[in-house]
Parts: C-alpha cells; structure tokens; sequence
C-alpha cells in the first residue's frame, strides 16, 4: 500500500470548494472516452492500410467487419478457380461421318470444316471467353443478321439461305452449353462418350446444332491457376466452408473440384449466371455469412447479394463496381489473407475497447474519491491513447 501510496493523491474530504471543483476536473478529464473514440478508427485505418500494401482494396469499414465475420467462401470457376485463357483441346463432329477431330491446329491450318465455319462464326461476336477461344478455329466467317446472345446459355441465329461453305441443313444454328442445347430439344446422344471422356478431364464441352440435330462437340479446357488448391487448403484450415459455382455439367465441376479439394457436396453445378445470387442466399439461409470469389459481369448479383464480394484481379468493371474487396495485384491467394486480416482487425477492435473501458472503469471511481489528482487522470489519458494506437499499429506487421 505504501508502494502505491506514492503515485495517488492524498484523499481529501470535501471541505470546500476548492477541494471540490479538483475532484471535479479529476473525474471529467478521466472519463474523457478520447481513447474508446480511438479504438475503432485507428484499427480499421490500421487494418485498410496493411491490407492496401498487399494489394487488397478494403471499400471500407464496413467490408473489414463483414470480412471477419465470413463463415463459407463460394468460388466462381472461370477466371477465378481457373486462368481465364481457355482454350479447344479437341473437337468432335457428328455430321457426314465425320470423325474426332483429334488435332485442332492442323484443321483449321486446312481451312476448317462447314461445321467448324458456323461454330466460329457465331462464336465470333461473343465477349465470353469460351467463345473467343472458339472463334480461333477458322479466320473465316459468315455474316448473320440476326446473331443474338442468350445469356448463361450460348448463341443462335438463323441460317436462310445456303452457301457454297454450308453444306448443312438450314434453319436456327445454335452454340452453347449442352444443358440448353437439351433444353431446346437437341439430342445429345451420339456424342455421350466424347462428353463423358472430356468432362471427367475438366473441360468445358460445348456443343453445335441445327436445328435439333447436333452437329460437333467442342471440348474446351482452362488451365487451372496452380495455386488454387493451396488457397482452398488455407481457408478450410481457417474454418471456412468452401464451395465451387459453375454453368459446367456435373461431372466437369465434379472434376474441378477434385484438383482444388472442395468436397462433392460443395458443388453447384450447371447454374445459370441469373442464379448464382439464390445460391448464395440459400447458404445465408442456413446461417452462414457467404463471401463470393468471383470476376466477371455475371458474377455482379452474387458478388451484391453475398455478405462479402471479393473480386479478383482483371475483373470486370461491373464486377469491381458490386465487390466490397477488390484483388487489385494479387490473384486468389490473397483471398485467405484478406480474410485472416480482416479477422486480425476486429480481434484488435475488440482489444482496443477493452482497454479504454479498463482505463475509465478503473479511473473514475479512483477520481470520484479523491485518490488521484488531475494531471495524473490527465497522464492516464495519454497512456491509453497511446495503448490503442500502438496496438492498433501491430497490424501493419501481422503476417498470415
């Protein structure tokens, strides 16, 4: 007692008001919640800071809370999971007999067949990277009028008149996922073990039809990023439920989820690009707080409707638009560090307004009976000011 003696004020009783106005102005500057003001700022400052030096763009406090509260991460594959430069590893054609096509340079060296004309004339004026992987076939192209795009689902246009290139019959010519094609009474069955084959390989298969006869499989395969599977590792080692969303068929994004480690049950396969955002709510159902890895246009409604967006490097502006946590230089392996900060973060928030409680819950009592003077509640201040900031400054050196 005589220890702690030295370093507190002598209590007085109240005998004026001399002795009353110090223990006012004790009690006042000792409650000061300057440092509790300080908790948050300062951390999250910290925490957009580190984050912004490792090329994460945080869109603002907000994000960073939602960020360490995610409790299921749901991955996009193309240009996500996978590079985002997809190319025709080979193709198949139905018509006239034709058989595999097994070497796609040397057939389009030759100038292409009348079905791989079509196929990369319709594929020419599509944005989507399957189909400028397509329109590589042949440099040569037919011009339609009436060329429209079905969004998640491929292209058509109408074919009138024949010319001397197609030798097929005319009618409505279609390029898209096999799940449509079926849709729009295309059998599919002739080339049922070139999809097998290729979709357990974890290509995309594409097919072409005239009306309702198919014309050629296209199998087209994106290499996966090779630190995919590292990155999904890392945050199931997080605690994180991990998930797979693609447009592919079952046995493709079965594939895919193989080489990265997201478990079958994990899977959403052959969902159109308007659906991803009701998976993401059925997840939310069910309690869990969804972030959502995703690059392209179609990706928008589910990065908004997820509790976090994150949105990889080269994404799409509308994509970066709906994120709340834009990749800026780095690829997905960014994403479990983003999280893990964003975790560090709300750790150091919560640190930061326990001591600022302490400081003035141990304080104002201390003031109030006249055991400290003002300028030692003044220093005290100070020292906790101090304390938060610099625990909030640790976060410029937290490491994954």
């Amino acid at each position: 007692h005589d220890w702690l003696a030295q370093f507190l004020w002598h209590a007085h009783l109240p005998m004026g008001a001399g002795t009353a106005l110090m223990i006012a102005a004790a009690v006042l500057i000792v409650a000061c919640p300057c440092a509790m003001g300080l908790a948050t700022p300062a951390a999250i400052m910290a925490g957009a800071n580190a984050a912004a030096r490792r090329g994460i763009l945080i869109r603002d406090g907000v994000a960073l809370e939602k960020a360490g509260q995610v409790t299921a991460v749901i991955f996009d594959k193309t240009g996500t999971l996978t590079i985002g430069k997809p190319e025709v590893a080979e193709i198949w054609q139905s018509s006239a007999g034709v058989s595999p096509v097994n070497n796609v340079e040397n057939q389009t060296a030759a100038g292409g067949t009348p079905a791989l004309l079509l196929a990369a004339s319709l594929a020419r004026n599509s944005t989507h990277p399957i189909s400028q992987a397509i329109a590589k076939i042949t440099a040569e192209k037919i011009e339609f009028p009436d060329w429209k795009e079905i969004r998640g689902s491929g292209v058509e246009a109408n074919i009138e008149h024949p010319t001397s290139n197609i030798q097929h019959p005319i009618g409505k010519a279609r390029l898209g996922s096999l799940r449509w094609l079926k849709e729009s009474g295309v059998d599919l069955a002739a080339g049922e073990k070139f999809i097998a084959e290729w979709s357990n390989q974890g290509a995309t298969i594409v097919g072409l039809a005239s009306e309702n006869k198919l014309l050629g499989l296209f199998a087209v395969r994106d290499a996966m990023k090779t630190n995919a599977r590292q990155v999904v590792e890392q945050l199931q080692r997080q605690g994180l439920k991990t998930y797979l969303v693609t447009g592919d068929n079952s046995l493709t994004a079965a594939s895919i989820a193989r080489q990265v480690g997201i478990a079958a049950e994990n899977i959403f396969a052959e969902v159109r690009p308007e659906q991803k955002a009701e998976f993401v709510k059925k997840l939310q159902a069910q309690g869990e707080r969804v972030a959502f890895v995703g690059d392209g246009i179609n990706d928008a409604p589910a990065l908004t409707q997820a509790d976090l967006g994150i949105a990889v490097s080269r994404a799409s502006d509308l994509a970066r638009e709906a994120a709340d946590i834009i990749l800026l230089k780095s690829e997905i392996e960014a994403v479990p560090e983003a999280l893990g900060l964003a975790r560090a973060t709300l750790r150091t928030i919560k640190q930061n307004l326990f001591w600022a409680f302490f400081y003035n819950a141990l304080g104002v009592p201390l003031a109030a009976m006249g055991f400290i003077s003002p300028i030692f509640c003044a220093a005290a201040m100070g020292v906790s000011d101090l304390i938060v900031i610099g625990n909030a400054l640790r976060l410029l050196r937290w490491r994954k």
